[in-house]
C-alpha cells in the first residue's frame, strides 16, 4: 500500500526538496502530493521535473483552502484510488525514516508527531510512546473517518488559527486529536521569514484577520485561558453534528468543482 503525504508549498524551494527527500525515505511506502501556492522561486519548475503529482494555484490561497483541496482530492480518489488516511506535513519539516510507520501503528483517527528544533534530535528512533492531548499540526495523520466527521478546515482562517478551530470542533464532536510524541524536525515560520517585506506585512494582516475570525466564531481569543478551558471532559462530544458553516460543503466538493477551483483541468500537472 502506498501512503499519500500532502504538503503545501509557497517558495522555500530548498526546504521543500529536503522535506520531499525525507518523505521518499520513509520505511513504509509513501508518495508526496504537492499543492503549490503560487511560488515564484523555481519551485513549480522543480516540481514539474521531480514530483509525480502536483497542482498549483495562481496565488497564495493559504493553508486552509490548500489543505481542504488536497485532502478532499486524496480521500475522493482524484489523484489515485481513494485514500483511507493521509499524512499532512509542512514543507519546512524533515521526517525521520520511521515517522510515518510509527504514526500508523497508533491506529488513531487523528494523531500528530511532535516538532523538535534540531536534526540531531531525530537521529534515533524513540521507544514506545503514549499519545496525549496537544496536537501539533505541522505533521499530522488523519483518517478518512475523522475528515468526514469533523469536516474541512474553516477557510475563513486562511493562514492561522484553523488548527485551534479544528481541534475545538473535533473535541466537541467526540474525536480526539492526539499527539503521538514521535519527533520530526520543523523550521517554523519559514514562509514568513523568507518572504519580502511587503508579503510579510500582508501575512501579518491576514493573521490578524484569522484571529479575529476565530474570536467572532467562538467568542474567545486564540490560546486564551477560555480556549484551554473549553477542551475539557465535560465538553467532549457535546455536539451531535458539526455546525453548518459557509464552507461546510467543501468536504463534498465534486471533482469538476475541484478543477474549477484551481483554474480548470489544465491546471492539474502530472509529470511522467
Amino acid at each position: 500500500m502506498m501512503y499519500p503525504v500532502l504538503l503545501l508549498t509557497h517558495n522555500c524551494l530548498e526546504l521543500t526538496k529536503r522535506c520531499i527527500t525525507s518523505i521518499r525515505a520513509q520505511d513504509v511506502p509513501a508518495m508526496p502530493f504537492v499543492i503549490d501556492n503560487g511560488s515564484t522561486d523555481g519551485t513549480q519548475e522543480w516540481l514539474q521535473e521531480n514530483v509525480g503529482v502536483w497542482d498549483a494555484a495562481a496565488t497564495n490561497v493559504g493553508v486552509s483552502p490548500g489543505w481542504n483541496e488536497g485532502l478532499n482530492r486524496l480521500f475522493r480518489g482524484y489523484f489515485t484510488s481513494p485514500a483511507e488516511q493521509v499524512l499532512v506535513v509542512n514543507n519546512d519539516t524533515a521526517l525521520p525514516s520511521w515517522f510515518l510507520r510509527r504514526l500508523l501503528e497508533f491506529h488513531l483517527p487523528f494523531v500528530t508527531g511532535i516538532s523538535v528544533g534540531s536534526i540531531e534530535e531525530i537521529a534515533f528512533e524513540p521507544a514506545a510512546t503514549t499519545p496525549t492531548e496537544g496536537p501539533d499540526f505541522s505533521a499530522f495523520l488523519i483518517q478518512k473517518s475523522a475528515w468526514e466527521k469533523i469536516g474541512p478546515f474553516d477557510d475563513r482562517m486562511v493562514f492561522y488559527a484553523q488548527d485551534l478551530d479544528y481541534h475545538l470542533r473535533a473535541h466537541r464532536l467526540g474525536v480526539k486529536l492526539l499527539n503521538g510524541h514521535i519527533p520530526f524536525y520543523h523550521k517554523p515560520s519559514s514562509t514568513m521569514n523568507s518572504a519580502p517585506p511587503r508579503e510579510q506585512k500582508l501575512i501579518r494582516l491576514r493573521a490578524d484577520a484569522d484571529r479575529t475570525a476565530f474570536q467572532e466564531k467562538w467568542g474567545m481569543a486564540t490560546w486564551s485561558e477560555e480556549y484551554k478551558a473549553s477542551l475539557t471532559d465535560e465538553t467532549f462530544g457535546i455536539d451531535a453534528a458539526p455546525p453548518k458553516s459557509a464552507n461546510s460543503d467543501r468536504a463534498a466538493i465534486s471533482i469538476e468543482d475541484s478543477e474549477n477551483f484551481w483554474g480548470g483541468a489544465d491546471a492539474r500537472k502530472e509529470s511522467e
